[in-house]
């Protein structure tokens, strides 16, 4: 096999299994919109739960 086709063979089967880990990551969690009121109720429910955010700078 050809270095071109092997790089390009693993870049595309690494991007795929990306795209598929993200995707049934996304389908089983429970994502809600950040707003004041659910994060105090998070906080006042005792259960633990997660802050996840991305700043785009």
């Amino acid at each position: 096999m050809k270095r071109r086709q092997f790089l390009a063979l693993s870049a595309f089967a690494l991007s795929a299994s990306t795209l598929a880990s993200r995707a049934s990551f996304a389908e089983s969690s429970n994502h809600v919109d950040f707003t004041q009121e659910a994060y105090q109720k998070a906080l006042e429910s005792g259960e633990p739960f997660m802050l996840d955010f991305y700043a785009p700078w």
